[in-house]
């Protein structure tokens, strides 16, 4: 009895640790790409209550909130800073490494918007319009 006692308890307590243990979010769990080119990334990131992602290098981006909430971001050896938003909300963050965790209780909803270059600049036109003029002759 004794011996079946300890193995039930022993069985017990090399449960309760995974048990306690959250996973880990994926990237396809927490971001759903919307669109992606060669100037934006356009994504909709959900975090669980708890979620934390870890340090990556974000371009400079815009966060349209689709929930209320905050977001926890933690530049590494720095103290972290939350920005906080409405639905329908939009929050400017600027580019950064840096871990970004929920610590609310409530899953948060966010399109996020990185913009990854400067738009192609436009050809010069060859027209003769105002652009391409010569410049006036001076009157003697």
């Amino acid at each position: 009895m004794n011996r079946i006692l300890s193995l039930l308890f022993i069985g017990m307590i090399s449960v309760m640790p995974a048990a306690a243990q959250q996973p880990k979010p994926s990237a396809t769990e927490t971001f759903r790409s919307l669109l992606e080119n060669e100037q934006v990334s356009v994504k909709e990131m959900r975090l669980r209550p708890g979620a934390k992602i870890p340090p990556a290098t974000y371009p400079n981006s815009f966060v349209y909130g689709l929930t209320d909430g905050s977001i926890v971001y933690t530049p590494p050896g720095r103290t972290g800073f939350e920005i906080s938003f409405r639905a329908g909300e939009a929050v400017w963050i600027p580019s950064q490494l840096t871990a970004t965790a929920n610590e609310t209780d409530k899953e948060i909803r966010v399109l996020v918007v990185e913009i990854k270059a400067k738009p192609p600049v436009a050809a010069k036109s060859k027209s003769k319009g105002k652009a391409g003029a010569k410049p006036a002759k001076k009157k003697k």
